[in-house]
């Protein structure tokens, strides 16, 4: 499974360092963990750490894209058309 750590990291303001702090591991095991196969339980803490949803970290598909408003809050995955 694909996750958008980085890209959802960064639109919240947040570095990886500041990230890998906030769940209280080093940068290179957040790198470790962005890369492998996390559980999700892994993921659900990277999720409270960025203050958003497990499904916003989720990379969408030929069938689904990420959807935001106009002041860049994330609104869910919708259906591509």
């Amino acid at each position: 499974m694909k996750l958008r750590i980085k890209e959802v990291a960064k639109s919240k303001g947040i570095d990886l360092q500041t990230l890998a702090k906030k769940l209280d591991i080093t940068y290179q095991a957040l790198n470790a963990r962005m890369v492998g196969n996390p559980s999700i339980k892994i993921i659900q803490s990277i999720a409270d750490a960025l203050e958003c949803s497990v499904f916003e970290l989720i990379a969408s598909d030929q069938y689904a894209e990420h959807s935001y408003n106009e002041n860049g809050e994330w609104r869910g995955v919708l259906k591509k058309n």
